[in-house]
């Protein structure tokens, strides 16, 4: 598929992958598409999905960094601040159990949307791409692992308008991942002076709510830190939270320390121990338990806090 041409819409291109009924034998492999002119590649790996309305998923994962979190995200789910790999930035081809198929675009704390008409055309050049390699799986499926012994990715790479070819696309270094967390040291000061209730327990989470989300031409997902007590299931915390311009789903995660202190603060005493079922969650609480002495557990299932969560 190496000479310019006018290419259909991204969803025609998406139905044409899949009345080729190869969805299975793409599942083990990931591989890139590196349009002429984008600065980052395109990382392409396909999904069973275990839902009633979606039979499979095509993720074109943006850029080295966003396929590197997949990666650590698929081997450790409480890896970064990524709950779910539908938050990575990425274009999306959707295979409808009723058949058809959408094309949509997801951005971190946002809810997917269709594509706009200026992001068609690249859309439908990296598919045509992904189109072409399912049809060359059929005959080889070893196509995608071609340049692995090189420490490389298999691509399809532009050199010129509508021309490509094979390439390896080197793997380069993960970018160490940090997270920068930080409480006022008046809060530390304000929860020191308050009563230490050691045989009480708190259970808290913060998580994505499902079907929950704001108003406006770009609906952003909403969040929720939920937290009780352990005692009597009395939700004493609920708050919602989504991704601003200023503040994104890592800032949304890196405030959650000072966020559930403040609380604490405001409820006029310090629990013996937070209850957690995250282990990122863990990690975003552990501070408060650098300054105060407060235990903090990792629970397989919290009843009670699920079912405030329920709303």
């Amino acid at each position: 598929m190496g000479e310019s041409m006018d290419l259909p819409d991204p969803e025609e291109i998406g139905a044409k992958i899949d009345s080729l009924g190869l969805w299975d034998a793409a599942l083990p492999y990931n591989w890139a598409v590196k349009p002429l002119g984008t600065a980052l590649p395109y990382f392409c790996t396909a999904m069973k999905d275990a839902g009633p309305l979606v039979r499979y998923r095509l993720m074109l994962l943006e850029g080295w960094q966003t396929v590197h979190d997949y990666v650590r995200l698929r081997v450790d789910r409480n890896y970064g601040f990524y709950s779910t790999p539908m938050e990575l930035p990425h274009f999306e081809l959707v295979a409808l159990a009723s058949g058809g198929v959408k094309v949509f675009r997801n951005d971190a704390g946002y809810v997917p949307r269709e594509l706009v008409d200026r992001e068609k055309p690249l859309v439908s050049r990296i598919l045509w791409e992904v189109y072409g390699l399912m049809m060359r799986l059929e005959s080889d499926n070893r196509l995608p692992v071609k340049y692995s012994g090189e420490r490389a990715m298999f691509a399809r790479v532009e050199t010129a308008p509508g021309s490509w070819e094979d390439a390896p696309l080197a793997i380069p270094d993960a970018q160490p991942y940090v997270e920068r967390i930080s409480i006022k040291k008046d809060d530390i000061s304000k929860a020191k002076d308050l009563p230490f209730a050691a045989e009480e327990a708190i259970e808290a989470d913060f998580r994505i709510m499902p079907g929950m989300v704001t108003r406006e031409a770009r609906p952003r997902c909403a969040y929720a830190l939920a937290a009780i007590d352990s005692a009597t299931g009395e939700r004493f915390v609920w708050d919602r939270i989504s991704v601003r311009p200023d503040f994104g789903l890592k800032g949304m995660w890196e405030s959650l320390a000072p966020r559930l202190l403040s609380h604490l603060i405001a409820r006029g005493r310090i629990p013996g121990e937070i209850k957690l079922v995250s282990g990122r969650m863990f990690r975003m609480v552990r501070p408060i338990c650098m300054e105060l002495p407060i235990k903090v557990s990792l629970h397989d299932s919290l009843p009670r806090l699920e079912e405030s969560f329920r709303v």
